[in-house]
């Protein structure tokens, strides 16, 4: 039994290392990200957009954005005139 405890024992640090490995290369990648969207507002407003696409192209989805990025990516008004065109 103390075998079996042991390699369980084994199998669990070894996951626990695998996932902190995963860990820092995400967030180094999320480093690089933030680095490439400092150094270009343009990728940051264009990253921010097609997030808010996917986010609204799946039918009967609803999706609660600030107004606030609504304004700085100059679709507060287009968003309402599609929305009233649909149902008004």
């Amino acid at each position: 039994m103390r075998c079996r405890s042991k390699a369980q024992a084994d199998r669990e640090r070894q996951a626990r290392v695998i996932l902190g490995d995963a860990e820092v290369q995400v967030s180094n990648q999320f480093a690089t990200a933030a680095q490439v969207y400092s150094d270009n507002p343009v990728a940051l407003h264009l990253r921010g957009m097609n997030m808010l696409f996917e986010a609204m192209k799946e039918k009967g989805s609803m999706v609660v954005v600030p107004s606030s990025a609504l304004d700085t990516m100059g679709l507060g008004g287009t968003l309402a005139a599609t929305t009233l065109a649909k149902h008004g």
